[in-house]
């Protein structure tokens, strides 16, 4: 409540010093302060880049089917084309020799299932030969015990009317060591086709 007098109010509250207002030591350090404080963030400030913001690359879908992982050296990229190579081999073999369930040694037996599958489904649909006419390989990618492979395949199948169809893929293999460390076929994928799985 405020008092009820002015004269006892000027009297809780004193006019201010005619001398001027003084400035106490405390308020000086303050001040000294936020000159500092004004100083640094100036300096901080010309100190920032200038320029756009780089943004990090969206990942590639090979480097999503693998988790990432690191360009294998030229001695792991040459061993892993050579396994892919053999299992494209194989598939050549299964369907010149009417036998879908032909083993391939350098893929896991998961593969070798998957594949027998696929290679049966091209001979009931009357497949009577494939030829593999030629290999684009694109990024090959180790993760530890893993690896990735991109190869854009181009082949050829003749049915069992004379017809001959080519068509040209992109095939993402995913490979894997076995236990005596050499690499095998473990999936391939064609992202590119209709209705693929996702690479991730």
């Amino acid at each position: 409540m405020l008092p009820s007098n002015a004269p006892d109010w000027e009297a809780a509250n004193p006019p201010p010093n005619k001398g001027g207002p003084r400035v106490s030591a405390g308020l000086a350090v303050t001040l000294g302060l936020l000159i500092v404080l004004i100083g640094v963030i100036a300096f901080a400030v010309t100190r920032l880049p200038t320029g756009p913001v780089a943004r990090p690359a969206a990942p590639t879908p090979e480097a999503a089917a693998t988790g990432g992982g690191i360009t294998a050296d030229a001695a792991t990229q040459q061993a892993i084309q050579d396994v892919i190579r053999n299992v494209d081999d194989a598939q050549v073999q299964a369907i010149a020799s009417n036998n879908p369930r032909l083993s391939i040694a350098t893929a896991t037996p998961e593969f070798n299932a998957e594949q027998a599958a696929g290679n049966q489904d091209l001979l009931d649909n009357g497949v009577t030969e494939v030829k593999l006419l030629k290999m684009e390989w694109g990024q090959i990618t180790v993760n530890g015990n893993s690896a990735s492979a991109t190869v854009y395949e181009t082949w050829t199948m003749t049915l069992d009317d004379g017809t001959t169809v080519q068509s040209r893929d992109r095939n993402i293999y995913t490979l894997v060591k076995d236990n005596s460390g050499n690499w095998a076929v473990q999936a391939d994928v064609h992202p590119d086709q209709p209705g693929a799985p996702p690479t991730n």
